[in-house]
């Protein structure tokens, strides 16, 4: 609910506050009833670097509210502004970022924002969306929730990424040997998402026009991910008894390429999944598919399986029958219920695109209904 509408403040459980400047308004006494805060950066961008000199101390907040979003703070925050907003809300077990350098621009605010992790004790889920950080931010993030008396708090993590085809350098703006460094025993989610850029071609959408305002080609489509010598630490933490997740229920780990050898590492560790989504290299033949399905099978309880291929020199260069030969058919889902039974839908592509086909596969009444299109 945006702070603008009128509303009776007493029956509201959420409050959305677009700020100019790092100033938060004064709630009025009958809003102590609120659950949800979300701050929206709404400052101009040319005022931005000296918004970041100072901030008004910290009102008085709700006690009650136990949801943090922050959204579109690009340039992060000025330095103790954070771990005063901490403070204020001693109660916080949701915390949301979106869009955003979480650690700000200089070392002050990177020692703050840390501070605001440290200070917030009683976090069980946090979801960060296209948020990057300097090196060693999220590493030192991770040490301060693995802490004693803290590492059984988190739950619920989503850590998601979306791709960018004009930025050549993308990957390479995020964290990937300190991203894993979040993953806890206590975790029931855990996930590692890379999600394809919007690839409407609305001609009224503006993203779609050029600086002249003419219709652009289609956009690229699909994504990129890290590959598999860089998923190392990623794994570890996964299989680790010290750090693995021990009652596991979801796993997205599709920002990170597996081995077949990994997928099944994994798997065979987390056998209680109820939803999987992976990255893995895909060869174009059957022994591909075998191995994939042979990893799932470790997790007879799963609902929901997507399948993101990373392809091999020899997949990309293999003719279209061979690489179907890679994705399972109507016959193999069929059988592949036998070992996981509650499983409800099937889902791969090809770097999460749609120009070398997919393959969707749903249950209905006990018979697989679906497609499979490689291109």
């Amino acid at each position: 609910m945006a702070a603008s509408e009128t509303v009776d403040p007493s029956l509201a459980q959420g409050a959305q506050v677009p700020l100019q400047t790092f100033t938060i308004p004064q709630f009025p006494p009958e809003a102590q009833e609120l659950k949800a805060l979300t701050l929206t950066s709404d400052i101009k961008l040319d005022e931005y670097t000296s918004q970041l000199e100072t901030f008004t101390p910290i009102p008085p907040l709700p006690k009650g509210i136990q949801s943090l979003s922050l959204e579109l703070f690009s340039l992060g925050y000025p330095p103790g502004f954070l771990s005063a907003l901490s403070d204020a809300l001693p109660n916080i077990k949701s915390f949301d970022a979106y869009s955003q350098l979480l650690c700000g621009i200089s070392p002050e605010s990177q020692a703050d924002a840390l501070s605001f992790f440290e200070k917030s004790r009683n976090l069980r889920a946090i979801q960060l969306l296209d948020v990057f950080a300097r090196p060693g931010f999220f590493a030192a993030v991770g040490e301060k929730l693995s802490e004693s008396g803290r590492e059984k708090s988190l739950m619920f993590l989503q850590l998601n990424y979306t791709y960018r085809h004009e930025d050549p350098e993308f990957l390479s703006r995020i964290a990937c040997t300190e991203l894993p460094m979040f993953i806890l025993p206590s975790l029931v989610m855990c996930s590692f998402n890379i999600a394809a850029p919007d690839t409407t071609n609305d001609p009224e959408d503006p993203s779609n026009l050029t600086a002249d305002g003419e219709e652009t080609k289609r956009k690229a489509e699909g994504v990129m991910m890290f590959d598999a010598s860089s998923s190392n630490v990623l794994v570890r933490a996964l299989l680790n008894d010290e750090t693995a997740p021990v009652g596991l229920k979801v796993l997205n780990t599709t920002l990170y390429t597996l081995s077949l050898g990994d997928l099944k590492e994994v798997l065979g560790k987390h056998r209680g999944l109820l939803v999987i989504n992976v990255t893995v290299e895909i060869e174009p033949d059957e022994r591909c598919k075998e191995e994939m399905m042979e990893a799932l099978a470790q997790c007879p309880e799963v609902e929901h399986v997507e399948l993101v291929g990373s392809p091999t020199l020899d997949f990309s260069k293999a003719t279209k029958e061979a690489r179907r030969t890679a994705f399972p058919s109507a016959d193999d889902m069929q059988q592949f219920s036998q070992s996981c039974p509650s499983l409800q839908s099937f889902t791969a592509s090809v770097l999460r695109t749609t120009a070398m086909g997919q393959v969707k596969w749903l249950k209905e009444s006990d018979v697989w209904h679906g497609d499979l299109t490689i291109c």
